[in-house]
């Protein structure tokens, strides 16, 4: 199958389109943090992280989930992820060892939790695989049913783990990719595989039913929404590698821009 036939345009223009959002977010983080410029502190108002930042980055991993569907290797796939995940922690270590002490390194974010959760979805697939061979359709809905129970359950219990009286929780390096890290260590872009693996199964579970033939939902997109969408398209299509590169080509042109104008 060609590659063109391959993507969806629905999903690299939802995934363009909030990967914007969230380059956007950055680098308002950056002014504020770096440059210490007051007018991007709405970043830090509560409003803000739950009816902005939240929302984006469930539709991010949601429409990740739904991808599993369309890749005939998830645990490539997800190992490739993981991979760039440690490049970004790398890259944010050399920032804040050698850079500009104190800025904080990303050691979880979002680029983490999509890698593992379809590490997750691939071990899943591989354990229930010769069984869903085996007996069939029957099978390959009882699997889209076990991904959104346990989607459901992990987001809900998620729930009632972070309202737990914070003094009785437990906080480790161990326990950082759950939701619960080490006190005193600055982190960025800090996100936990807990409530969004949930998430993320349930995009999973959607994506088994409303792409069960693999392909787009919209087949006969006209020729001019095309030439629109294009960037936003382009940048849905190779979001692992926008995702990846903007962080650190950001904060190295905020930290160029602060040794300029704060010398």
């Amino acid at each position: 199958m060609a590659r063109e036939q391959q993507r969806v345009f629905e999903i690299d223009l939802i995934r363009g389109f909030v990967l914007v959002l969230v380059i956007l977010f950055h680098l308002a983080y950056d002014f504020y943090i770096f440059l210490g410029l007051g007018a991007f502190s709405f970043i830090n108002h509560p409003l803000f992280e739950a009816l902005l930042r939240k929302p984006f980055i469930g539709v991010l991993i949601l429409l990740s989930g739904i991808s599993c569907s369309f890749s005939r290797n998830n645990l490539k796939r997800g190992t490739r992820m993981l991979f760039f995940s440690a490049v970004l922690t790398l890259i944010t270590y050399v920032i804040d060892s050698y850079i500009r002490s104190g800025s904080g390194m990303i050691w979880f974010n979002i680029l983490h939790v999509i890698s593992i959760s379809t590490l997750f979805y691939a071990l899943l697939d591989l354990l229930t695989s010769r069984r869903r061979e085996r007996t069939g359709e029957k099978a390959e809905e009882g699997f889209t049913v076990l991904l959104l129970l346990l989607g459901v359950y992990i987001a809900l219990m998620s729930q009632i783990l972070f309202t737990y009286p914070f003094a009785t929780r437990p906080a480790s390096w161990l326990l950082l990719p759950l939701g619960f890290p080490p006190t005193n260590i600055a982190m960025m872009d800090y996100l936990p595989l807990l409530p969004w693996l949930g998430i993320f199964f349930i995009g999973a579970a959607i994506g088994r039913v409303a792409y069960k033939e693999k392909k787009s939902r919209f087949t006969k997109v006209s020729p001019k929404i095309n030439t629109v969408f294009k960037p936003l398209v382009w940048i849905g299509e190779h979001s692992l590698a926008v995702y990846v590169l903007h962080q650190p080509v950001l904060l190295l042109l905020i930290l160029g821009l602060r040794a300029l104008v704060f010398p």
